[in-house]
């Protein structure tokens, strides 16, 4: 079964419940260097977390984190930076392949902004290479690609059509019958494979093959336009390329048009600058994408009730966290999209930009969406 990043992250960016801790170490391929980085992160987390638990408390709670001192095997086979999270009653440890800086967080949340930009940047996609007498699928991002699966067509397959006479039209009818079927299990196969998660599926191999598969396929994410119009050896590495170039250019434009999007929001009249009216829209449910700033923290807390915020001047306690990672991890939760940029990017420097959900006229709602399609 396949399982998309944003569903094996969904337990960290929803997590709120106890003492959260947040590391990430940047990994130079030297092990002596991480586990200096890892040893300066245990001595900022104990004293973030001195005054909210015990001396006994604060050993088990971190014992963890010291046993990878010991025994960093789970680092040797890091190729990115790391991430690890740790709650009470859970402990990850995450390659996470994107740029940041070492970082350590104790929070009533993890610290995810690292993480919404990996979602971000780095997304996967589906490659179905048919060939005459089969199908492979595969799955990849912009570092990895493996095999997740392979099937054989049936004989009937390798046959070809030849109409010369009433037998041999009726014998053709029954083959593209007979081909149809066979699609149409693929199709089935592809949704058992894939089940909840829904990656970009790109289509590779001949005409006739990719055109059959499309009439029976169920799958809804998917690029008609094959990536190549034939598949194999000789080409899955070029046409993995050409798909990550695609995805890659997507990512970036990701962000231009959230700000245009922002820009007509703004014209219409429901769109967000300020922290303030930001964090009450997050806790009503009523933004529809908010646009948050990488690089920069806005530490204090976040009332999750009427959404009222405290603005502090440094990370004060263990129940501080970023106002900007919470604010996006409620706008997550509610159903929401959340988008990092760089600060330099955002107008004016702002940290935070909201789109809200339109609840005015219909007229205005279907010019807005008018906007919004033809950006996108």
């Amino acid at each position: 079964m396949i399982t998309e990043k944003k569903i094996s992250l969904k337990p960290l960016l929803e997590s709120s419940e106890g003492i959260h801790l947040t590391v990430y170490l940047v990994n130079r391929g030297d092990l002596i260097d991480l586990k200096s980085q890892l040893r300066e992160t245990l001595s900022e987390a104990s004293e973030s977390l001195h005054s909210a638990q015990t001396v006994e408390e604060r050993k088990k709670f971190l014992e963890p984190l010291e046993t990878l001192l010991h025994d960093a095997r789970i680092f040797k086979r890091m190729k990115g930076n790391v991430g690890i999270f740790r709650t009470k009653d859970s402990f990850r440890v995450l390659n996470v392949p994107v740029e940041l800086e070492r970082q350590c967080h104790v929070a009533s949340s993890f610290h995810v902004k690292p993480l919404l930009r990996w979602m971000q940047l780095d997304r996967e996609f589906l490659l179905l290479g048919l060939k005459a007498d089969s199908a492979e699928l595969y799955l990849g991002n912009q570092t990895s690609l493996q095999k997740v699966d392979a099937i054989l067509f049936p004989e009937f397959f390798k046959e070809k059509e030849t109409i010369n006479d009433y037998l041999s039209l009726k014998k053709s009818r029954q083959l593209r019958l007979k081909q149809d079927e066979t699609f149409s299990w693929l199709s089935e196969w592809l949704e058992q494979v894939t089940q909840k998660s829904t990656p970009r599926l790109f289509l590779a191999g001949e005409k006739s093959l990719v055109d059959g598969l499309l009439k029976n396929l169920k799958y809804k994410n998917v690029t008609k336009n094959p990536v190549a119009h034939s598949f194999g050896n000789h080409n899955l590495r070029d046409v993995c390329q050409n798909i990550r170039k695609t995805l890659k250019a997507e990512a970036k434009k990701t962000l231009e048009y959230a700000l245009m999007e922002f820009r007509f929001a703004e014209e219409l009249n429901f769109a967000k600058k300020n922290i303030f009216q930001i964090a009450k829209a997050a806790i009503q449910g009523r933004i529809k994408k908010l646009i948050i700033a990488d690089g920069i923290n806005v530490f204090g807390k976040v009332d999750k009730k009427t959404g009222g915020l405290a603005i502090h001047p440094a990370d004060l306690d263990h129940e501080d966290d970023d106002i900007l990672d919470d604010l996006a991890q409620t706008v997550l939760v509610s159903g929401g999209e959340v988008v990092v940029a760089p600060r330099e990017e955002i107008p004016k420097g702002r940290p935070i930009l909201a789109i809200l959900e339109h609840q005015g006229t219909g007229l205005e709602k279907n010019e807005f969406q008018v906007l919004s399609e033809r950006i996108s």
